[in-house]
């Protein structure tokens, strides 16, 4: 899928879709270079087609979003706007000459993304491409960012002039985001935390520990590509004086990334004792189960020597012969078994 977003006369930056045909459904749409050929390109297509969409002018166009496109749609993109698309493969590339570098066409860079699935955190590749006031990003998969982004942009609660703006907008957003992720985290554990010390919920204590790692493991991942990132970029932004602005921004943003880099550092620290103090409860709960029959045993070994003794087929036995026996033995098996009790809870062993 193509999105174009181009700046109208009130300042918005709105997106128009781009429906490539098949190839028996007629030609490609075309972008002007002018609005004088715009205006001649939809005349001729009125003459044929009453409800012909206007010719976008591809000067008018600061953002070229591609989700999950096809080969033509590649083709299209890179024959529109003369530009170099990166393959699928290069996206996952994690050396940074292939996540940073200057072509003759302009910069091209590749972010990280945290997104979730369901619960399970993902992270996702996306591609940027900066070319004079433009900016096309391309990735293979849909990611929340960047509808909460499209979205913020409908409600004209952003105002970007060019590419930078874009680019730069969703970067600050990317951090206001991975800020918000270590929050949650930060609250799950808190509760986790609490539950740690049931042993009878232990199965599912893990698994939220667990989970709340591999939140903690994406947003480590996305943070310190937003830190390379951000510093490449800070190198390379134009020296014009109308970059002054951006470039505090982006130090700003830095300076946001440096914060939140030890906290993720924390997090796994937390996690880890977590995960130590519920085994470590479980642990002290299967010692107590395991001590009450260790106990039990041991209570139960003086009667069990006095009935062996009994038990014995020995002709003269005194006890055997009287009306006393019986209960002479119940009572000293008795007499034994409360006496080895009443020592242990003395020693407070119980």
């Amino acid at each position: 899928m193509i999105t174009l977003y181009r700046l109208h006369e009130d300042g918005r930056l709105r997106g128009e879709q781009i429906v490539l045909p098949d190839m028996s459904d007629g030609e490609a749409p075309q972008l002007a270079d002018s609005h004088e050929q715009a205006s001649a390109l939809h005349a001729e297509r009125l003459a044929s087609d009453e409800l012909a969409p206007p010719v976008l002018v591809r000067g008018d166009v600061l953002w070229i979003d591609l989700c999950q496109p096809d080969e033509a749609e590649q083709r299209w993109v890179s024959e529109q706007f003369s530009v170099e698309l990166p393959k699928i493969e290069e996206l996952e590339e994690i050396e940074s000459s292939s996540r940073f570098y200057l072509a003759g066409d302009g910069i091209h860079v590749v972010s990280l993304f945290p997104h979730r699935r369901g619960r399970e955190p993902q992270t996702a590749n996306v591609a940027f491409h900066l070319h004079g006031r433009q900016l096309i990003s391309m990735r293979h998969e849909e990611i929340g960012l960047l509808r909460l982004f499209r979205n913020h942009l409908r409600r004209q609660r952003l105002s970007p002039q060019d590419g930078w703006d874009v680019l730069l907008a969703l970067l600050a957003m990317k951090v206001d985001y991975l800020a918000d992720e270590i929050e949650d985290i930060y609250r799950a554990l808190e509760v986790l935390g609490k539950q740690a010390v049931h042993p009878e919920s232990l199965e599912d204590t893990l698994h939220g520990i667990l989970l709340q790692e591999r939140y903690n493991d994406k947003v480590r991942q996305a943070l310190l590509d937003s830190q390379r990132l951000l510093r490449q970029l800070t190198r390379h932004l134009p020296a014009e004086p109308h970059h002054k602005a951006r470039r505090q921004e982006i130090r700003d943003m830095l300076r946001d990334v440096d914060s939140l880099n030890p906290h993720t550092t924390f997090i796994f620290e937390k996690v880890n004792f977590l995960l130590d103090a519920s085994i470590g409860f479980t642990n002290l709960d299967q010692s107590r189960i395991i001590k009450i029959f260790s106990v039990a045993a041991v209570v139960f070994m003086p009667p069990t020597l006095i009935a062996s003794i009994y038990g014995m087929n020995f002709h003269w036995m005194p006890e055997l012969d009287k009306d006393w026996g019986y209960p002479f033995a119940l009572c000293l098996m008795g007499a034994s078994a409360l006496s080895t009790y009443l020592f242990f809870k003395w020693k407070k062993w119980l």
